[in-house]
């Protein structure tokens, strides 16, 4: 091989080694942007599972009404007179809903309530040992509950189809303007017809020897 040809092939060499250096230095410049990139996502995604609380408070565990033997002796007698009516009728399927509404509101005028705290966060709903996240919620909307008000949120899961939470009235707007960034809000709260049968009857109990 002759001088020049030799000086040709070695220029040539090291034109090929430096576009390989080039090449090598863009792939590292490209996997550092790209490892940068990842560390950033990852960055935001520890940030939006850090748990947030937005607003709290602490409230009894249900509405509590104090009885005496005299009520509950008078609501047991309702209810038998109201079921002997359902039977005589054949109207089997309300039984069930008429002993429900009983027993709670035995257990509202009997068991005194605990006080728990309850937490809006970015992520769902806490209330005392419960937690609810936001894609198991469904809507909200506020009730009055013999001089008390309740947040009721439904669920989308089966049990409890309904969070029903004591809260200050004084809190209400604060509350709704928290949730409702994440469920929908309803004006009119949302009632079926056993919803109401079941209204009335608690406010007929309510009512007995008050």
């Amino acid at each position: 091989m002759t001088g020049p040809r030799k000086k040709l092939f070695k220029r040539s060499n090291l034109t090929k080694h430096g576009e390989r250096v080039q090449s090598l230095e863009g792939l590292k410049g490209q996997l550092s942007s790209i490892q940068s990139k990842i560390s950033e996502i990852e960055g935001q995604e520890n940030k939006e599972l850090e748990v947030e609380t937005l607003y709290h408070w602490s409230s009894p565990s249900h509405v509590f009404i104090p009885r005496g033997k005299k009520w509950l002796t008078y609501v047991i007698l309702t209810t038998l007179l109201i079921i002997l009516i359902l039977l005589f009728i054949r109207e089997f399927f309300i039984i069930a809903p008429v002993l429900a509404v009983a027993f709670l509101s035995y257990v509202l005028a009997s068991v005194p309530p605990s006080e728990i705290e309850h937490r809006i966060t970015n992520q769902g709903v806490i209330s005392g040992k419960h937690d609810y996240l936001w894609e198991e919620l469904y809507d909200f909307w506020f009730t009055e509950k013999h001089g008390h008000t309740v947040l009721n949120i439904d669920s989308q899961i089966r049990f409890p189809g309904r969070i029903m939470l004591v809260m200050p009235k004084k809190d209400e707007e604060k509350i709704r303007n928290i949730l409702i960034r994440y469920l929908p809000f309803r004006e009119i709260p949302k009632t079926s017809w056993l919803d109401s049968f079941g209204d009335s009857l608690s406010n007929i109990f309510h009512r007995i020897a008050s």
